[in-house]
Formats: C-alpha cells, structure tokens, sequence
C-alpha cells in the first residue's frame, strides 16, 4: 500500500513541475515580446471602408464559389433554386436523374427538349402517345405545367396546375439543367420572357386568404353538402331527449357506485347512448376551461398552444372537448357523438397486468387491450392524429418544413396540388366527420384544415393506416407500404353518400 502511495506522490509532483515550467514560459514570452500588437486607428478605418466595386463583385463571386450550396439568382429574374423548390410539387410521382426509376410519372431527366412520350417501357396515356411528335419545349411544359387536362386533353396527370408564372419559368429552368446536355435559361429564351410582366405575374385583388367570398364559400358548402352524414331523425331526437330526462330524474336517488355501474357505462347501451344521455350527468365537460395558469406559474396568455398555431382555429385556449364539440372548425368539419371515444368499460379490465384468473404483471408484450378502455386510443384518437405519411407520400420532410413548396401565396392548400383530384379522393366517408364540408373548407381555405390532423397533432409514431378506398384512376399496383391495408372503412362508421348529380 505504501508504495502504491509513493507512486501517486511521484506523479504529482511531476505534474506540479511540468505546470510551472509552462507558467515559466508563458512569463517570459509576455516580458519579451509584449502584448498582441493593435492596429492603428487609421488602419482600422481603411478596413471597415468600402471596398471598390470591383473587388466587393470578386469578393462576392468567391464566396458563391465557396458556397455552392445555392444556385445564384439569374441576371434577368430567373431564380433556380426557386425552381428546385417547386420541383417539390412534382417529386411525390416523378424523379429527375440519370437512369432514375419511373414512378407513378416517367423520369423526367432531360425532358427540357425531349419528345412527348419518348420513355420506352413506361405506361403513358393514349393522348400523350396521340402526342409524340411534339416535343417538350418551353412554351408546351409552360402549358402543361400550367393546366395539365387542357394543354393535352385525355392525360391520365390529374396534377391540379402550377398558377404562378414565375414559378413554372423556374422550374423550367431547373429542369434544362437536368440534362446530360444542360441549357441555359437564355437558350430557352427564359430570362427575357421573365422580364416581360404579365396580368398572370401579378398578385389578383383576391388573392390569398380572402379569395373565396362569404357568399362563396357558402356556395361551396351546398355544392359538396350531399357528402355529409344524413341529419339525425327528428324523432330519434326527441327519444333521446326523453331518456337524458328519465336519467336526470332518476340521479335524486342514485349514489356514485349506482351511477359507476348504470347500463349506460357499458356495452351494449353505451354503444348506442346519445350526447342527451351523456351529458345529462357530464355536462361540466362542455363548460370546463383550462387553468389560468401553470402549475410553474405561466399564465395561459403567455403561452400558446399548438392548435393556436392553426388557420383553423381562434381565439384563447379551451379545453380538450371544447376543441372537438364546441368549437367552429368541430362544429364544421366534425359529427362527433360521446359514444365515439367513450365507447364503455368494464372496471374488471382496466389494466391488462390486473385480470383475474393470472397471475398480475404477467400480460402479453402486446396486451390483448389498451390500459383503461373507458377509452381506447387506438380505436379512436389515433384515427385523426397519426403523424404525417411524409416517406409514403415521396416528401422529402414534414408538412411544416415543405409547404411553402407547394403554397406561393396566401389561400393556397398545397394539400390539394395531389388530393383534389389525383389520389384519394374518397375519402372522409364516415358518420363522425362531415366529409362535405371538408373539402369545402379546405378548397376555401388553408392546408392547415388538413395538416391539423393529419400529422398536425401527431400522437402515433407512424401514420394511421387508413383504409385505401378505392378512386376514380387508381393504379392497379399496390404499394409496399399498403400492403395489408383495408380497401373499405370501418363498416360501424361507414357511409356511401349519393350524389344527387348522378
């Protein structure tokens, strides 16, 4: 031990001289060669100058060099990173590389120049190969880019259209420069069309959030009300009405353990039970506000919410139900019922490690239910709130982080630059959504009344796996990550709503 103890010793003191040989150095080196010597004044001033113009060009030029990460703005207006921004409208169906894999779209290298049609192999509609004497230049990728159906009529692209001029001459302009023979925008006459303004460059009076008029937007709201749920009966209503009565009469003379254990907390009542019912007991949910403040002490108007953070929602913050029936966006897009989420339970079954006849603690990696199905979140929650299907959709990041690829100006839902018309567009046909005036609300409004739940608040590590209805021009071919899925939406909500059109 002791010559454990001298060895310790040694190399302590051996470090103790080493410090002191370096604090010795540092010393004598400050005492000969004096402080870090400071520029004069004078030579300051002549620093900070301008530079000539000439030399802050050179400068600026070497640093781009140095960059390289952004593609410079061109002299005459056309912006080609801008153009590779709006390649993000068109990634979700097509690539753009050498010996890339067509998609749902062909690869698109070297279109810029290229004969309609020219991919051997690839599958193009009948009107496309009608075309394939016409070549894609400038002036027909600018008409196509713009309205697909009618820049060649009978193309299977259902893409909804580039609106905004400048955006279309960009993307051009990226895509000429995807090419084993690259073209400038001044070989395709790009940078002198870009300085020529046109009625279509400039931003309507209309544009925007404002661009659907109240009388509208109303008008849109008739238009697709054929495919929300059939109103409830009046006389279903007034049934309900007397049996929230007989409950609230009956609550004089019922203690808490009655209460817990009434019929209606259970299958099969609870399965039918109506809000009436529900709320003859819990109508402080409806009334019940959010703390004024935390728990830490930040008061509420302080803070803000991530629902705030929407389009679709104004106002302080409320609470939970308030959000889901209460609210207008709810009180539009939503035919919520409490029989939905609260859906009953059994007090014998409210932990899968708690059942009698085994042994506690012993369930079942993937217990045979969720913790205590007074609600079950997978049947219910999950349904609007799985996170956003970015890898399924071929985005390259979430919503928030590339929307502006698809929105150049206020009002626009770049959601509906895929789903309008080109993929799913059956959707939302079930009883506890009011699938009418969602796609008004989302045709006259923002993509936040569809990004709030789809991904918006993600609760699921994964996105839900929503039925594949099928659609009006759906591929054949089913994707890997669909595989398994269900073609046909859960039979308890389901609805096929008829289009009194047909």
């Amino acid at each position: 031990m002791k010559r454990v103890e001298a060895f310790f010793g040694y190399v302590i003191a051996l470090a103790f001289v080493a410090t002191a040989i370096v604090a010795a150095v540092v010393v004598a080196t400050l005492f000969i060669k004096g402080p870090a010597r400071q520029l004069p004044p004078e030579t300051i001033a002549v620093v900070s100058e301008p530079q000539p113009e000439q030399e802050v060009a050179e400068a600026h030029a070497a640093s781009e060099d140095r960059a390289g990460a952004r593609e410079p703005v061109d002299d005459a207006g056309i912006d080609v990173a801008a153009g590779e921004r709006a390649w993000g409208q068109c990634r979700a169906c097509h690539a753009i590389a050498p010996d890339g894999r067509s998609g749902i779209g062909p690869n698109l290298w070297g279109i810029v120049g290229a004969q309609v049609a020219a991919i051997e192999g690839f599958n193009y509609s009948d009107a496309l190969r009608a075309a394939d004497g016409q070549v894609w230049d400038v002036a027909l990728l600018d008409a196509f880019l713009t309205r697909p159906a009618e820049a060649i009529p009978g193309n299977r692209m259902t893409y909804n259209g580039m609106r905004d001029a400048a955006a279309r001459r960009n993307l051009i302009a990226w895509m000429a420069q995807r090419s084993d023979t690259p073209q400038s925008p001044e070989d395709l006459g790009l940078a002198a069309a870009a300085n020529i303004v046109t009625t279509e460059d400039t931003p309507s009076e209309t544009a925007g959030v404002d661009a659907f008029s109240e009388e509208e937007y109303e008008a849109l709201l008739e238009a697709f009300r054929w495919m929300n749920p059939p109103a409830r009966p009046a006389a279903e209503a007034v049934e309900a009405r007397a049996r929230a009565d007989a409950i609230t009469a009956a609550l004089a003379t019922m203690d808490y353990e009655a209460a817990r254990f009434h019929p209606l907390h259970y299958p099969a009542e609870s399965l039918t039970a109506s809000n009436e019912e529900c709320l003859a007991c819990h109508a402080e949910i409806l009334s019940h506000r959010p703390r004024a403040a935390s728990l830490a002490g930040v008061p509420d108007t302080a803070s803000i919410a991530w629902y705030q953070t929407l389009d679709t929602y104004a106002g302080a913050q409320e609470s939970f139900h308030h959000r889901h029936m209460l609210s207008d966006f709810a009180q539009a897009t939503m035919n919520l019922q409490c029989r939905f989420c609260h859906q009953g339970t059994d007090p014998r079954e409210e932990s899968p490690d708690m059942i009698v006849g085994r042994e506690n603690h012993t369930a079942p990696e993937v217990p045979e239910f969720t913790l205590r199905k007074v609600v079950n979140p997978s049947t219910t929650c999950l349904m609007c709130h799985g996170a956003f299907p970015a890898e399924e959709m071929g985005l390259v990041g979430s919503w928030h982080e590339i929307r502006e690829d698809f929105e150049w100006e206020p009002g626009i839902n770049g959601c509906l630059t895929c789903h309008e018309d080109a993929f799913r567009t059956n959707r939302h046909h079930v009883t506890f959504l009011n699938a009418g005036n969602i796609e008004a609300l989302g045709r006259a409004g923002s993509s936040d009344s569809c990004y709030g739940c789809h991904g918006g608040r993600a609760w699921y590590m994964i996105p839900y796996p929503y039925a594949r209805n099928p659609w009006p021009g759906m591929d054949d071919e089913v994707p890997d990550w669909a595989i398994g899925r269900p073609t046909a939406s859960d039979p308890d909500y389901a609805f096929t709503p008829v289009n009194p059109a047909d």
